[in-house]
Parts: structure tokens; sequence; C-alpha cells
């Protein structure tokens, strides 16, 4: 079967029917307050409990306040995500299937592998103008002879093109075919 005839499957489900990884108990603690967290929720409050850490020369200026803003923020930002939906999905799988989007190749993928599109080159052509001799037989002379019997000879290699009227004369030979039908319609 080629790649063009193979047949595609595509799956479907409704959001119903897809339920995110949570975290909702630790174990040996119980339930989380305010779980279950997914895991954008739990890396959103990661991050911002460490940037609160790494900056709080910058924002500690509140005396035992301090530790509530620390506990306070990330867990509020982590509130927000719950209910922060882009097109159905958390932020979080929606900027990667962005970054998906933008880091697959504009021709697409073929068996994993990018697929490239050839460079267009230019069409060439090539055109041949053969120039037969000034002297034709005369029709009576062609039709006293009689016709060869077609019979089914051995293949032959190719004969040496005959040498133009202007070569036989001591004229330069034409090089091109437009030059040679010019030059044949000099002669008549």
């Amino acid at each position: 079967m080629s790649a063009s005839e193979e047949e595609l499957i595509g799956h479907s489900y409704t959001r119903a029917r897809k339920h995110p990884l949570v975290i909702g108990k630790l174990p040996g603690a119980g339930r989380l307050p305010g779980g279950p967290y997914t895991i954008t929720q739990v890396m959103t409050m990661v991050c911002s409990f460490g940037l609160l850490v790494m900056t709080r020369d910058l924002w500690a200026h509140f005396g035992a306040m301090n530790f509530i803003v620390m506990a306070l923020i990330p867990w509020g930002l982590a509130w927000v995500l719950r209910y922060a939906r882009l097109d159905g999905r958390d932020p979080a799988r929606a900027v990667r299937s962005l970054l998906i989007y933008s880091s697959t190749p504009a021709q697409g993928r073929l068996a994993g592998k990018p697929q490239r599109v050839a460079r267009p080159r230019l069409a060439t052509a090539t055109c041949t103008v053969r120039v037969r001799s000034a002297e034709r037989p005369a029709p009576a002379a062609a039709a006293a002879k009689p016709a060869p019997a077609p019979a089914l000879a051995p293949a032959r290699k190719a004969r040496p093109a005959p040498v133009p009227a202007a070569a036989a004369a001591g004229r330069a030979v034409p090089k091109t075919g437009l030059q040679a039908l010019l030059a044949s319609l000099d002669e008549q």
C-alpha cells in the first residue's frame, strides 16, 4: 500500500471523556486543601513560589505578612488557572500545542521526517531543424525505383547526419537550428 492509499483514521472525544491528570491526595497527608490540582496548577504554584523566594529582597517588607503573601500568590494563580480555558484546554496545553505548531515544517511530515519540496527549476527545451539539400530527385525518377518491401531488419546504429549543402560548397555551417533555417531561406 502506498502512502497516498493509506487509510487515515481520526478520533475525536468530547470534553466529558477527557479527564486531566490531577493530584488530589498526598500519601499519608490526605486530601489537599482547594484540590484536586492539575499538573499545570502544581507547576504554577511551584514556579511562582520559587520566584517569590528568589526575589524576596525586592518585595518582602511586610514582616509576618511575608509568609501569607508567599502562600496566597501561588495558590491564587493556581486557582485562576483552574478556570482559565483557551479553546477548551488549560493554558499550558494551549501553549504546548502552539509551540508544536510553530516548530513543524511548513510542508508537513512524511513517515516522521520533514517533507522537503524540490526547488523549482526552469524548463528547458531543444528545437532541431533539418534542412534538406536543394537537389531533390525528380518525381518520375522516384516513381521508377521500386519501393523496398518492409522487412524487419535488425536494429542498426544511427547513420551520421548528411553534410549540408553549405558545407559541401565550402561555406560555414550554421550552428543552431534557427541559423540553419535562415541559411536555407537565404539559399532559396
